[in-house]
């Protein structure tokens, strides 16, 4: 085996070891308490005058809105007439010129029954398939669709792309 002479023992450097610090420790502070308190006040008090400002200004355009809906809506109603009106006058002017050659037929009736409800001076809205019933389907698409619209919709950055062949078949 080893002798004891050839082994050196390890031992505490010469005055010890110095003392383990047993006191309580705190985490350095980041933010003081009243720095953060007074930011969280400052940001909801901002946040609160931007939210009843907010809310003013959108209660006051929604009176706007509905005021001009009032002020226009004999307007729009006679533009809805008027559009429904010269729908029924071209439906009837084709009924004309498809039916003829059909001896006995007068143009609104069947076979001279009415076939409509009358109401008198009351206004009527006939139904889609009434107005549209000469008209191909991409016709009351376009009609009863704002965007097909070309006065609405404006002339797109990729217009040019789709040639003139299918583009008809488009809007």
């Amino acid at each position: 085996g080893m002798s004891a002479a050839g082994v050196k023992q390890d031992m505490p450097p010469d005055g010890g070891y110095r003392k383990f610090n047993s006191a309580r420790t705190f985490p350095k502070m980041v933010w003081r308490p009243g720095v953060v308190v007074g930011v969280l006040f400052g940001v909801t008090a901002y946040g609160s005058y931007t939210a009843i400002e907010k809310k003013k200004m959108l209660v006051t355009d929604k009176f706007e809105d509905v005021d001009t809906n009032n002020a226009l809506e004999p307007f729009l109603t006679a533009e809805r007439d008027r559009y429904w009106l010269r729908l029924l006058k071209k439906n009837r002017e084709l009924e004309e010129k498809v039916m003829a050659d059909v001896p006995g037929w007068k143009t609104g009736t069947w076979y001279g029954e009415p076939v409509y409800l009358t109401l008198g001076q009351k206004w009527w809205d006939p139904t889609d398939l009434e107005v549209f019933a000469h008209s191909e389907r991409q016709q009351v698409l376009r009609e009863h669709t704002w965007r097909h619209h070309s006065e609405y919709a404006g002339p797109k950055f990729y217009d040019s792309w789709i040639p003139k062949s299918i583009g008809k078949y488009l809007w």
